[in-house]
C-alpha cells in the first residue's frame, strides 16, 4: 500500500513538471531555487534495450604537470591515484607532444608550459635531430601510469608545431590574433615530426591509438596573450593539414588514427568540420575519432542536446570523444564539493545528451594557489611547487563515480527520466532542465550501472524494471563523505539522494 501511494504521489509531481511547475530554469549552476519542504521523488525506468553509443572509457591530459612530476616524490603516489584499480582507473592518457618553447631563446612564456621537445637544433650539425632521451620525466610518468595495466588508449596531442615550423618563432601564436602560425612550407614537416614521434612510443611498446595535431584551431592563439603554446587555424587550414597527415600515417604503415579536430566550441560550427573531413575519401581513411572540448558551456543543456540530437542524426562512422574540461571561469575552490558537483554533471550531460563516446578532464595534476584558507586548482589533483606531495580535489570523487565503474566497452542504456530530462515547456520552444541528471550503462559483464548527480534538494530515486534476482552495491559522495558504500544487498524500493551528492548504483 505504501508503494501504491509513493507512486500516485509520483504521478502528481511528474505531472506538475510537465506542466511547467518543475521550478525556474537555473542559467548558473551556483543559483538555486528555494527547496520543498519534502524530499521530491523521481521514477527512474532503465530499458537495457534501448541501446545507445559504447563509452570507451575516460581519461586526462598529463599536459604540463608530467614534466614536474615524472621524477618527483609524489610521482609514484599520483600514477596510483589516476591510474590504478585503487584510483580513478582512467584508461585514456593524453601525452602532450611539447612544441619546444623550453629550448627556444625568444619564448614569450614561463614554467612548465614552456615545454621540452624531441626535435633538438644539433650545433654541430647545423641542422634539427630526434633526441627520445629528451622530456625524460614526462616519458617516466607515463610509464609509471602504464604500469598499473589499465591504460588501452594513449592520445599523442600537440597544442602547436613545434617552433621551428612557426611563422612566429615561437610556438604560443602568430604575432596576430586569428592568424595561422604553421608556415605553409612546413606542413609535411610537421606531419613527419608528429609520426616520427608516434613511432618512437609505439616501438616502446606504448599503445598510441591516435595522434591528435590540432587543439582548439578557432581560438584566437598569439597576439598579446601568449600563456601556453597554441595555433589557430581556419577551416580551410585544418582540411588541408589533415589531407597531409593522412598521407603520412598511410605511407608510415603505423596502426595510428587521426583525432580532430579537437573544437574548443561545441555546436554547429563543430558538426559542420565533423562534416567535411568525414567526406574526404583520403582523411576519412586515417581518421578514427571525431573530438571537441565542452568548455563554456557549463550551463547550456540545450545546446548539448542539440548537439547530440544532430550527431544521431547523422550517424558519423567514428567515435566522437570529449577531450577536455575543467570548470572555466574556476568558480569553485578545490574542496568545494558544489564544484564537484558541476563537474559530475558536464560527465553526465556529455554522454547522455551529446552522446560522448569518452571523456577526459584537461588536467589530472596542477599546482594551485590559496585564498581565504582554501586551495585553488583547476585539476583533479594539486600538487606542491616541487611535487613532493599531492592532495586530492573534491572533482576527483565525481569522475570516480563513472570511471570506477564503467569500464571501456560499457553501452549507455535508456534510464528515464534521462533521455527525457529536457523540456521544451511552451510553443516558443522555451527550454528548462531540472537539478540532476541520470545516465545509466551496461558493462561488458552485464552489470548495471546508474549514475544520479543531485544539484538541488534531497530526492527519492525509485528503481524501476531492474532485473529480479541480484543485488546492488550504492556509493555516494557528498561535502561531508565521499565515494562511500552506503548499502549493499538486496534491491530497495528507492534510493535517497542526499541534496548536492552524486550517487552510483551498481547493480549485480
Amino acid at each position: 500500500m505504501r508503494a501504491f501511494f509513493q507512486r500516485i504521489i509520483i504521478a502528481i509531481v511528474s505531472f506538475l513538471q510537465m506542466l511547467g511547475f518543475s521550478g525556474p530554469a537555473l542559467d548558473k549552476w551556483t543559483a538555486r531555487p528555494s527547496l520543498p519542504a519534502e524530499p521530491v521523488s523521481i521514477e527512474i525506468t532503465v530499458d537495457r534495450d534501448a541501446r545507445f553509443q559504447t563509452v570507451n572509457g575516460f581519461g586526462s591530459s598529463a599536459c604540463w604537470w608530467a614534466q614536474d612530476m615524472g621524477f618527483a616524490a609524489a610521482a609514484e603516489e599520483t600514477a596510483r591515484l589516476l591510474y590504478s584499480d585503487d584510483g580513478l582507473a582512467l584508461n585514456i592518457y593524453r601525452y602532450n607532444v611539447g612544441a619546444g618553447e623550453k629550448d627556444n631563446p625568444n619564448t614569450r612564456i614561463w614554467g612548465n608550459r614552456a615545454t621540452e621537445s624531441f626535435y633538438r637544433f644539433n650545433g654541430e650539425k647545423g641542422r634539427y635531430e630526434y633526441d627520445f632521451t629528451r622530456d625524460a620525466a614526462a616519458q617516466h610518468m607515463l610509464d609509471l601510469c602504464l604500469s598499473y595495466g589499465n591504460i588501452d588508449t594513449v592520445v599523442l596531442f600537440a597544442n602547436s608545431p613545434h617552433f621551428s615550423m612557426t611563422v612566429s618563432g615561437q610556438a604560443t601564436g602568430g604575432k596576430k590574433s586569428y592568424v595561422s602560425n604553421l608556415r605553409a612550407d612546413c606542413y609535411e614537416a610537421f606531419a613527419d615530426y608528429m609520426v616520427t614521434i608516434a613511432r618512437h612510443f609505439i616501438e616502446k611498446g606504448v599503445p598510441v591509438k591516435y595522434i591528435s595535431p590540432v587543439n582548439e584551431p578557432q581560438w584566437e592563439w598569439g597576439g598579446k596573450w601568449v600563456g601556453q603554446e597554441g595555433c589557430h587555424y581556419e577551416f580551410s587550414e585544418v582540411f588541408a593539414l589533415m589531407k597531409v597527415f593522412a598521407a603520412k600515417i598511410k605511407q608510415s604503415g603505423l596502426e595510428v588514427k587521426l583525432m580532430a579536430p579537437e573544437s574548443g566550441e561545441l555546436g554547429d560550427g563543430t558538426v559542420d568540420w565533423f562534416r567535411q573531413l568525414c567526406a574526404d575519401p583520403d582523411i576519412a581513411e586515417a581518421l578514427g575519432s571525431l573530438s571537441y572540448h565542452s568548455y563554456w558551456n557549463d550551463g547550456n543543456q540545450y545546446k548539448k542536446y542539440a548537439f547530440g540530437q544532430t550527431l544521431n542524426s547523422e550517424s558519423f562512422p567514428y567515435p566522437v570523444d570529449m577531450t577536455e574540461w575543467s570548470e572555466l571561469p574556476l568558480e569553485h575552490s578545490s574542496n568545494d564539493f558544489t564544484g564537484a558537483v558541476i563537474q559530475a554533471r558536464i560527465i553526465s550531460q556529455d554522454l547522455v545528451l551529446s552522446g560522448a563516446n569518452s571523456w577526459s578532464a584537461w588536467l589530472g595534476v596542477n599546482n594551485y594557489s590559496e585564498k581565504n584558507g582554501a586551495k585553488w586548482s583547476d585539476a583533479l589533483l594539486m600538487m606542491t611547487g616541487d611535487a613532493s606531495e599531492v592532495f586530492v580535489c573534491d572533482r576527483y570523487y565525481t569522475l570516480a563515480h563513472f570511471s570506477k565503474f564503467i569500464p571501456s566497452g560499457s553501452v549507455r542504456i535508456a534510464a528515464g527520466p534521462g533521455e527525457d530530462l529536457c523540456y521544451f515547456t511552451d510553443d516558443a520552444g522555451s527550454f528548462a532542465y531540472p537539478d540532476y541528471d541520470v545516465s545509466a550503462f551496461e558493462t561488458p559483464d552485464g552489470k548495471i550501472v546508474i549514475v544520479l548527480v543531485n544539484a538541488g534538494g534531497e530526492k527519492h530515486f525509485f528503481l524501476n524494471d531492474l532485473p529480479s534476482g541480484g543485488g546492488i552495491d550504492v556509493y555516494q559522495s557528498t561535502a561531508d563523505y565521499k565515494l562511500k558504500n552506503i548499502y549493499s544487498g538486496p534491491a530497495e524500493d528507492y534510493i535517497t539522494a542526499p541534496a548536492n551528492s552524486v550517487t552510483t548504483i551498481e547493480w549485480e
